[in-house]
């Protein structure tokens, strides 16, 4: 039962993100680069949450960590 509640979770993280983008490209770059960081950090706090739980999983957190953290490198020297 709690795995669908996870995957609910997980796919309104992603609508998120596209919103962001769809924002971002549609002339409103604050609150589309808002959304964006504000879910990326989310994701990477979740990553951290995940690795902390499941050492042996450490894999998929980077996996779910690595490219939102990316990102926010990216944002923040850009």
């Amino acid at each position: 039962m709690w795995r669908s509640g996870v995957a609910v979770h997980n796919l309104l993280l992603g609508l998120g993100l596209v919103a962001g983008v769809v924002a971002l490209h549609a002339g409103e770059p604050t609150a589309g680069r808002t959304l964006i960081l504000y879910l990326c950090a989310s994701l990477v706090a979740s990553a951290l949450a995940f690795a902390a739980s499941f050492p042996r999983l450490w894999r998929g957190a980077l996996g779910q960590g690595v490219p939102p953290a990316l990102a926010l490198v990216a944002a923040a020297l850009l």
